[in-house]
């Protein structure tokens, strides 16, 4: 087998040292990616743009021999060399003088290797002049390579202040390219969020933004069949690494393992149509055979997307998000900033339908894959929590009593008023809605609650461990207010149906084997707050 490529984020990498790694060939769309003048891709952090732009970096380089095996062989590439000015902005960070000192240094550098000498202290005229000194140096056009363009903004996301600051930094830089556009071969400009993007469009008289062009949809991350055909070979190993450490039943299959994987890692979107999987969690997982959140692990960003959420917490109860137009997904400034498009640059949302209306584009955006779903409402959960109770140790206290005595009114009355508390215009003809808040609500109170936890056929809601040892297992079933007149009987059937959810999903088996004490409760939810709870005979 080859080796994994983890961590390597430079294509010259794959072939400097004398081992041979995986490489998942993009050449044939790198070729035609190239014809064009000036690209722009926005993409989340950890997804493959830097070892996309080390690509064509190479290519420009005209090492033919490090592409003699790949797709862009066929395409009689002539490899044709060129200058090149490629600077990596995720290092630059601090104010707008910090920031402008680190273009410097970076332009400096590059021309220091190419004996050139630049006298300018501003960036925009250090770009130009090193630009023009390539040129007439080589008596060709140049190629500029740009590697997360809008770091020194985005990392400063929750200080607006500061990131408009550096927000205009960066404008007025990549505003300077546009009096060498004659003197440009291609440029290619990679980013997580677009608030740079004016400086650029300005500065550029065709950049061809490629973010959501069906052509370039899996440019970055793994399709299905891209694992199946690079990392097909280890899947034997790997079925049987998680037979034996418990992850996976004895009785799985190839089958079964890759649907897992899938479950976990796959699907993001940028045309709402061809899915990929998160590069760096399917390197990860293949080296360490274990299902783990290899994305969330690798950034950093508890305090950015909690930030974030705050803003309008019930808005992302939603198991989608819809009519999101596409003026509001790509917004570009920084005093603009609104969470469902910065969540979506980011990597926490992704696209699932794409629908036109009057001749618009809208967005329909959902959480991506377990990975970041469990980590997102985890996080929403906590804040959610936060606003949803107000005096921890007396509803904590009611709560406990009336599951400790079965008292099905009693619940239902605290349901109930946790509902009907909130504003009518927030409420969500959801189940995911309704579960979402009785979930936050149930973990302010009770330390140790679980959400979609795994039965024998399917997720529980919910379990709640209470302080005496009781396991209580809750199911929450929902019927949309269209005007019914029997309410009373639907809140029944709807319980009843959550309560034979339940013993279908066998959960309370463990328990009476382990015997240990525990009782189930259907939950009923109508409308916007009618609210029957009933407790199973189990």
């Amino acid at each position: 087998m080859k080796q994994l490529p983890i961590s390597i984020q430079s294509f010259g990498n794959f072939y400097k040292y004398k081992v041979k790694y995986v490489y998942v060939d993009k050449t044939d769309m790198i070729y035609n990616l190239i014809s064009n003048k000036a690209v722009f891709l926005s993409r989340p952090r950890r997804f493959g743009k830097s070892l996309l732009l080390s690509t064509v970096k190479e290519l420009f380089n005209g090492n033919k021999k490090s592409f003699k095996d790949l797709k862009i062989k066929a395409k009689k590439y002539n490899f044709e060399k060129f200058p090149i000015i490629h600077l990596d902005m995720s290092t630059i960070s601090g104010n707008p003088q910090l920031v402008e000192k680190g273009i410097i240094l970076k332009l400096n550098r590059i021309a220091s290797a190419e004996n050139l000498n630049l006298k300018a202290d501003i960036p925009g005229q250090a770009l130009e002049e090193l630009i023009e000194g390539l040129h007439d140096k080589y008596k060709k056009d140049v190629v500029i390579l740009i590697d997360e363009y809008d770091a020194p903004v985005s990392s400063n996301i929750g200080q607006s202040t500061l990131a408009e600051e550096n927000s205009q930094v960066l404008r007025i830089f990549y505003s300077s390219l546009k009096s060498c556009n004659e003197y440009l071969r291609f440029v290619f400009v990679t980013g997580v969020t677009r608030y740079g993007l004016m400086g650029l469009s300005a500065g550029l008289n065709h950049l061809y933004d490629i973010s959501f062009d069906p052509q370039y949809a899996a440019i970055c991350g793994f399709t299905l069949e891209e694992m199946d055909q690079f990392f097909g070979d280890r899947y034997p190993v790997v079925l049987e690494a998680l037979k034996s450490t418990g992850y996976l039943p004895a009785t799985s299959t190839e089958k079964n393992l890759r649907k897992k994987i899938e479950f976990w890692y796959d699907g993001y979107t940028w045309d709402g149509n061809r899915r990929v999987l998160n590069p760096v969690s399917i390197l990860n997982f293949f080296k360490k055979h274990k299902f783990s959140q290899y994305w969330q692990e690798t950034y950093p960003s508890v305090s950015f997307i909690t930030n974030i959420m705050k803003h309008q917490p019930l808005e992302f109860t939603k198991d989608k998000l819809k009519d999101i137009s596409k003026l509001d997904l790509t917004m570009a400034t920084v005093d603009g900033l609104k969470p469902v498009p910065l969540l979506f640059q980011t990597g926490y949302l992704t696209i699932d339908k794409i629908s036109i209306k009057k001749g618009k584009e809208f967005y329909s955006l959902k959480v991506p894959n377990f990975e970041i779903k469990d980590e997102y409402y985890n996080i929403l959960n906590k804040i959610l929590s936060n606003a949803l109770v107000k005096n921890n140790e007396l509803e904590s206290d009611n709560l406990f009593e009336a599951l400790k005595s079965r008292d099905g009114e009693k619940l239902t009355n605290i349901i109930g008023s946790l509902y009907a508390g909130l504003p009518a215009e927030h409420h969500q003809s959801s189940e995911s809605f309704y579960h979402s808040l009785l979930w936050a609500y149930c973990s302010a109170l009770v330390d140790q609650t679980r959400a979609e936890e795994p039965g024998a056929i399917g997720d529980l809601d919910l379990i709640l461990v209470l302080k005496n040892g009781t396991h209580v297992v809750m199911e929450l079933k929902y019927a949309k207010d269209e005007g019914q007149n029997n309410v009373g009987a639907i809140l029944k059937q709807q319980a009843q149906k959550a309560l034979a959810a339940i013993r279908k999903k066998q959960y309370g088996q463990r328990y009476r084997l382990e015997g240990k004490e525990f009782l189930t409760v259907g939950v009923a939810v109508f409308g916007r707050s009618q609210v029957l709870a009933v407790f199973g005979e189990d």
